[in-house]
């Protein structure tokens, strides 16, 4: 429950970041990226949830090989 809160707390104020960032960024600066100033701040929270949901995968698949009792040996 408080991972939760805390990933939105961290979501919530990565696009808080970026949307003061993007008021700080040329026109130029924004085609370079790719974005424009209405979706920079969405893609950046949208990056943040990508890589929580990569770590907890990451995590579920160690958890997995942990809870198997097989132990892993690199050669």
């Amino acid at each position: 429950m408080f991972r939760k809160i805390y990933r939105a707390m961290v979501v919530a104020r990565v696009g808080s970041a970026a949307a003061h960032v993007v008021c700080n960024m040329t026109d130029r600066q924004l085609a370079e990226t790719g974005s424009d100033r209405r979706t920079f701040p969405m893609d950046a929270m949208k990056r943040m949830e990508a890589e929580f949901a990569s770590k907890d995968a990451k995590q579920s698949t160690t958890v997995s090989i942990e809870n198997s009792n097989v132990v892993l040996e690199a050669a």
